[in-house]
């Protein structure tokens, strides 16, 4: 075996230098890798093991055995697990039945592969206490990610193609092809298995490789590296659009457990783009991730503060509901009926209660404060008449009180329709009552009996703040 040559050489340097350039590995830190057994992460645990002393990081294998093809399946563990440890590498063998998982939730058995994966690479992080999971992905994949995203219909997201560090993933190979990866593991005498499925024109990845892009090839030799420039210039635009996104949902946005509400006429200012990544972003919140989210759903759901009627739904993946009500966009994950709570709570003063039921604490103390607080989660009323320990309870039927403003009784249950409270939450709104008379309406006014006064001499303050 001869000194390496360019391609080989070259597939180090340029992993060497993508590692140093994302800061994907810190010293001292364990990193699994995904090993296949194929070319590509074949090369990939070589050079992480021939730079393993440069970064000072620990290495830890993983082999993931989809159990679609048998007997091959087994002999690509087996190559698996000789490779890593003629390396020096401790590895891992995971086993996933990929059919029944495809059968149990309606996917492909690529979108079934992909998922079950991910799962159980991360199971095999955690148990080897790796904080990086590297994946063989070369600037091949990376061509044919952009073309495929293309043409199933995308936006910038789609166009950056795969990230170079996503989470705990990294892909150092992302600027190394193909052929310099068969290059290096020729130098270094490196064997590798052959899936092939990967010639099996039904995928469309597949066709995409075999077919597709060598016409495209001959139309215009350099279609690869226009594609690799598209998605690094994609890649900067997507990160500003998503930066931009995060800090207008913080402004927009409520979020409460398994839910998030957007104030509907402030989304339905923002420009189109801008609404189209601010609705990812807080179905992604919710949801806990941004997979399967289809941009015709995205669409749908940004189209509710436009055009919506009050109470149409957009039905999301995951059983998420993306619901118009009276001035708001909530985006909420599916919760199992449960009872509307009915008793009730004493809430001394000064102290606190926590109402688990309604997943909100409300504190109580004694104050000299004059000034109405603007926040809606808090109150102030005139200690005078106020009996202690107050009460928090939820609505009954028949309950009234004397809205902040008004002179005359108003029916609770005319108020929320008056204020636009979504039915399904009336019952849930927690209700602070001195002796018979509702003082506080949480999140929404006090009782103008118990208002403060020129005359007030001692003040009660009463905070809300909900759960985790």
């Amino acid at each position: 075996m001869g000194a390496p040559g360019p391609g080989a050489q070259a597939a180090l340097e340029r992993a060497a230098a993508t590692i140093a350039e994302h800061q994907m590995i810190r010293p001292g830190e364990t990193v699994l890798v995904a090993l296949s057994g194929g070319p590509d992460s074949t090369a990939l645990l070589h050079v992480l093991v021939q730079l393993q002393p440069r970064l000072g990081c620990r290495l830890h294998a993983c082999h993931v055995n989809h159990g679609l093809r048998g007997a091959e399946a087994d002999e690509d563990a087996r190559a698996a697990r000789w490779l890593a440890r003629s390396l020096g590498v401790p590895i891992s063998v995971r086993r996933a039945d990929v059919r029944g998982y495809a059968r149990a939730h309606g996917l492909s058995l690529e979108a079934a592969a992909r998922t079950l994966r991910y799962r159980l690479l991360e199971q095999a992080a955690r148990r080897a206490g790796a904080a990086r999971i590297a994946t063989g992905h070369t600037a091949d994949d990376q061509v044919e990610t952009v073309l495929l995203n293309l043409l199933r219909g995308t936006g910038p997201a789609g166009l950056a193609g795969i990230p170079p560090i996503r989470g705990k993933v990294i892909r150092p190979l992302l600027r190394v092809t193909r052929g310099e990866v068969e290059e290096y593991c020729a130098a270094h005498g490196l064997s590798y298995r052959v899936d092939r499925s990967n010639r099996d024109v039904r995928f469309t990845r597949n066709r995409i490789r075999l077919e597709v892009l060598p016409v495209l090839r001959r139309v215009q030799s350099q279609v690869d590296a226009a594609l690799l420039r598209l998605a690094e210039i994609m890649r900067a635009e997507d990160d500003f659009l998503r930066a931009e996104a995060e800090r207008t949902l913080r402004h927009i946005a409520v979020q409460r457990p398994g839910r998030i509400s957007l104030a509907r006429e402030a989304f339905a200012a923002l420009h189109l783009p801008l609404q189209r990544r601010v609705m990812r972003a807080a179905i992604a919140l919710v949801k806990g991730d941004e997979l399967d989210l289809e941009m015709e759903r995205i669409d749908a759901a940004v189209a509710l503060a436009q055009s919506g009627r009050t109470g149409a739904v957009v039905e999301l993946p995951g059983g998420l509901r993306v619901e118009r009500t009276y001035c708001e966009i909530i985006i909420a994950a599916p919760q199992r009926a449960a009872a509307v709570p009915r008793a009730h709570w004493l809430l001394p003063i000064p102290g606190e209660v926590v109402l688990k039921e309604l997943r909100i604490a409300i504190r109580a103390t004694r104050s000299r404060a004059r000034r109405s607080p603007s926040d809606p989660h808090t109150a102030l009323l005139d200690a005078r008449d106020i009996e202690s320990p107050l009460t928090v309870r939820t609505r009954r039927r028949g309950d009234r009180f004397v809205p902040l403003g008004m002179r005359d009784f108003v029916k609770l249950q005319d108020y929320f329709v008056n204020a636009k409270v979504p039915r399904a939450e009336r019952d849930r709104v927690p209700l602070v009552v001195s002796g018979e008379d509702i003082v506080w309406v949480v999140g929404h006014r006090i009782d103008d009996r118990y208002k403060v006064t020129p005359q007030t001499k001692q003040t009660i303050r009463l905070e809300a703040s909900w759960l985790d």
